[in-house]
């Protein structure tokens, strides 16, 4: 019998990915090297958590809620992925400065705030469609951390525009302590929460 995929089996993936994707960027950085790939990794690693919290047990969701975290999802994806296309296709264009111009205002930090509302909102939600255990939590919290992370990520880079170098050390700043911290606990809990899953005993089947 093949084993069943949960939804920690999707937590696992992207917490794994974030794990990976943070480290990267600390070696990166370590190394001399500024490359914007594992920035995407941490972020497609953020969104697919908060696809899998908001989609498990979809149908438990009145249609205002489906649309609502669609639809959100769908605009951070284009606010997230906007910027690595305009690397990729117009690095030097007048669009892609005032794109990084912009990243430094204040107006950045509000864009955040739908992420971490709805990464709060979905991983309140998918703790309480079960027994809330401290692993649950923990699992559907992690990101919640990152989310929060980030946007503390992008105040403390625009306070401190000349602190950008290739080669500084990422890990000596507390949002990206924070960030991986996130990622790690998240990790953590998810596996927990399989491990305990895989020890409860099968629902007994009738025989015909």
């Amino acid at each position: 019998m093949r084993p069943a995929l949960r939804a920690e089996h999707g937590l696992l993936i992207g917490y794994l990915g974030g794990v990976a994707g943070t480290t990267w960027d600390w070696h990166e950085h370590y190394v001399g090297v500024s490359n914007q790939a594992p920035h995407l990794l941490i972020d497609l690693s953020a969104l697919l958590v908060v696809g899998v919290l908001g989609f498990s047990h979809w149908n438990r969701y009145s249609r205002t809620a489906r649309i609502t975290i669609y639809y959100l999802l769908v605009a951070i994806a284009l606010i997230a992925l906007a910027p690595y296309a305009l690397m990729l296709t117009t690095p030097h264009s007048q669009l892609m400065a005032n794109l990084m111009s912009w990243e430094m205002t204040r107006g950045a930090l509000l864009l955040e705030g739908p992420f971490v509302g709805l990464a709060a909102w979905v991983a309140w939600r998918w703790a309480e469609l079960s027994r809330v255990t401290v692993l649950r939590v923990v699992a559907a919290g992690g990101v919640v951390v990152v989310a929060a992370a980030s946007v503390w990520d992008l105040y403390w880079h625009q306070t401190h525009p000349m602190e950008l170098g290739a080669s500084m050390n990422m890990m000596t700043l507390p949002p990206h302590q924070l960030i991986l911290a996130g990622f790690i606990a998240g990790l953590i809990a998810s596996a927990g929460v399989l491990v305990a899953k895989s020890r409860l005993p099968e629902p007994a089947t009738t025989r015909a």
